[in-house]
């Protein structure tokens, strides 16, 4: 029978997990969603296309496309040696804002108060490395970097599309790089369902300093694809 106490481990994993009872493990929801996924491999997404990565330590620009988001907005990431690093920037409209710190990744952004009126894009150089649609308030990328000294386990993906249907399908793939520059792209399958669920019964992992994104495409004309990613984030020993 489950018994919680709030000082010692339960016999529910994934709840110590995310109550912070297991110390070197923390738990990971990531989300994305690309609403125009044509018949090319493009990343799952909120500003859709294919997402680039930094290739050097950048401070980031942020603005908004409207002049009534004035909140602030934290932006977590890696820096040059991987390890975990995040910025708080305060919008100013339309009017662009340049933050301090270098990030060489950044796994999320996400709104502090209010909700954001407009679209907020976060770059460096004329690229976008994050992006927050109006009134989500959050990033819905299922790009993520590994940061060093820890590995990230994927326990469970779902993929969904409602612009899919028995003669048209929509393939998928996890598309994993190294820092040694080894790419892998695994995991790839196709559905023409409303959705298709991974439960991982042995998770699948990813090493330190790997970056990953999934990828769709579709057999014909453009879709909206949404991916919901579960994973754990583990402190090496």
């Amino acid at each position: 029978m489950y018994q919680y106490h709030k000082d010692r481990p339960t016999t529910h994993l994934y709840h110590d997990i995310v109550k912070g009872n297991m110390w070197d493990a923390r738990p990971l929801n990531i989300f994305g969603f690309n609403r125009t996924v044509g018949t090319a491999f493009e990343t799952i997404w909120d500003d859709g296309g294919n997402y680039t990565f930094p290739t050097s330590a950048t401070a980031m620009d942020i603005v908004s496309s409207s002049t009534s988001d004035t909140m602030q907005v934290k932006v977590s990431g890696l820096d040059a040696n991987y390890n975990e690093v995040s910025e708080t920037l305060t919008l100013n409209g339309t009017t662009s804002v340049s933050g301090t710190t270098a990030f060489l990744r950044i796994n999320s952004a996400i709104i502090l108060t209010g909700s954001n009126v407009g679209n907020i894009t976060i770059s460096s150089g004329g690229l976008t490395y994050a992006y927050i649609g109006a009134t989500l308030g959050t990033t819905q990328s299922s790009v993520y970097t590994v940061p060093a000294g820890y590995s990230l386990y994927l326990t469970r993906i779902d993929v969904c599309s409602g612009t899919n249907n028995g003669q048209k399908y929509l393939t998928f793939r996890n598309v994993v790089t190294t820092s040694a520059g080894r790419t892998l792209r695994v995991a790839e399958a196709t559905f023409s369902t409303s959705q298709v669920s991974f439960d991982r019964q042995v998770p699948f992992k990813i090493g330190e300093k790997s970056d990953f994104h999934f990828e769709a495409k579709s057999s014909s004309s453009e879709n909206e694809v949404s991916i919901f990613i579960e994973a754990i984030l583990v402190k090496d020993d």
